[in-house]
């Protein structure tokens, strides 16, 4: 009984501890958030009360300059990972293709966690997901908590050779 009254308080610091340094930093005299404009703008949430995972591998690495679309599809699996780990009864929601992932990473889900911002530049006005030539990356869902994600490469067509393709 007193082993996983433990765990469970140290599970909650470790939560406590992970969000509170996601947040942005404050001036000493309790001024307002203290942040760079590109900060600011990353920071918009999607929808009201919305928290942004602020270090992740997408805000990391999805479509840096020296990145490939290879690490751009790796670094999508990894928060889509994190957020199956996360929320509870992940294979239950219906996600039926790029927007509504999307959206769903953006925070719209019941923690109304995002680990993609609401204002990105690989997001189109229909709400998806671009890969790096600006081709809407393709989600295909395997089973309930597995995916396939691929990238149109350089010819902009999917299903050719040149694919990029990352499970």
């Amino acid at each position: 009984m007193r082993i996983g009254v433990a765990v469970v308080l140290l599970i909650v610091a470790v939560l406590w501890f992970v969000f509170r340094n996601g947040e942005m930093k404050h001036a000493a005299d309790g001024a307002a958030p203290v942040s760079s404009e590109d900060e600011q703008i990353q920071n918009i949430p999607t929808t009201p009360g919305v928290k942004l995972i602020e270090k992740n591998p997408f805000i990391e690495n999805y479509g840096e300059k020296e990145g490939s679309d290879l690490k751009d599809l790796q670094a999508l699996r990894d928060i889509v990972t994190d957020c199956q780990l996360i929320l509870k009864d992940f294979d239950r929601y219906h996600l039926p293709g790029n927007p509504e992932i999307t959206r769903f990473l953006q925070g719209s889900n019941p923690e109304k966690l995002a680990w993609i911002p609401a204002k990105h530049s690989s997001i189109n006005a229909a709400g998806e997901l671009l890969d790096r030539r600006g081709t809407p990356v393709f989600f295909h869902r395997l089973s309930g908590m597995k995916f396939e994600f691929r990238s149109a490469g350089p010819d902009q067509k999917h299903w050719t050779d040149d694919d990029v393709i990352v499970r």
